[in-house]
């Protein structure tokens, strides 16, 4: 009896269980994979006419089915008898009318000026390596006759010269190594606004901090930075996407639709955003950069 009530059961019915049982409802969908909520409840009502066109239904049923951990593609193959397809007429229809121009156009002689074009990237290609072949030459003529006039200076100028070059670079070698000391003292440090778990201070972070975010799951992630949404996208499981934010940044905000499943890393440094091992799949987390 169950193996029978598996196979009759609807694409639409088979998606809204997997979102019951992760606790998902309509709303918390909505905001996660950004399609709107008249779109999901028609999918699960299977009324896919109210779907912006047949491209939509499957992109949409995909999305929704690996938001709540269903396989996306084995879905649209099980169910592909209920989904509308992408009819393909009139695009052949379309080849057969344009065909018949095509062959006439091969047919007609080009004329010189179309040669021409035809020919002119190679013309300026040719030019360019003609050009930088004379730049090469130039050089090496030139590098060949400073180095005959700079065999003829006087050995003590080149003394000279040599003592002042190494005392340059000591001083620049002595330089740089008292900077390092000065940048390794100072460390990268995440920490929370008091006993709270959704505000954090980054201090001595780099320049443009570095974000790394994976995922084990599907999963909706959003960054704001200043105000201004930098990036969102759904991960898929044992996905990550890097992105750089800016010098100026001071106030990143993350949304996450599946934080359990979901890890960030700043400057190659793991942050503990959920320290309390929160249970709650949407969250909000707000870092301000010092």
């Amino acid at each position: 009896m169950s193996e029978n009530n598996e196979e009759t059961t609807t694409i639409g019915a088979r998606l809204k269980a997997a979102r019951t049982a992760k606790g998902l409802t309509i709303d918390d969908l909505q905001q996660i994979t950004k399609i709107q909520k008249r779109y999901l409840i028609a999918i699960e009502d299977e009324q896919f006419d109210k779907l912006p066109g047949d491209f939509y239904v499957r992109a949409f049923v995909k999305q929704y089915a690996e938001t709540v951990d269903l396989d996306g593609n084995a879905l649209l193959e099980e169910y592909r008898d209920q989904l509308p397809s992408v009819h393909t007429e009139t695009i052949v229809e379309n080849v057969d009318e344009v065909q018949p121009t095509r062959v006439a156009s091969r047919e007609q002689p080009a004329s010189p000026a179309s040669r021409v074009r035809n020919y002119l990237p190679t013309i300026i290609v040719t030019a360019i390596v003609v050009l930088i072949l004379l730049f090469i030459w130039f050089m090496a003529v030139r590098t060949h006759a400073g180095s005959n006039s700079s065999t003829s200076a006087d050995s003590s100028s080149v003394q000279v010269s040599s003592s002042k070059k190494q005392s340059s670079s000591s001083k620049a070698s002595s330089s740089a190594k008292s900077s390092s000391k000065a940048s390794s003292a100072k460390e990268q440090t995440i920490k929370a606004n008091g006993s709270s778990d959704t505000a954090y201070t980054l201090t001595n972070g780099a320049d443009k901090n570095k974000v790394v975010i994976k995922s084990t799951k599907a999963a909706w992630t959003s960054v704001t930075t200043n105000g201004t949404q930098t990036w969102q996208g759904t991960l898929k499981a044992d996905g990550s996407h890097t992105l750089t934010l800016p010098s100026n940044a001071t106030t990143v905000k993350f949304q996450f639709g599946n934080a359990t499943a979901t890890t960030v890393t700043i400057n190659g440094k793991a942050f503990n955003f959920n320290p309390k091992n929160s249970t709650s799949q949407v969250r909000t987390i707000t870092l301000t950069i010092k």
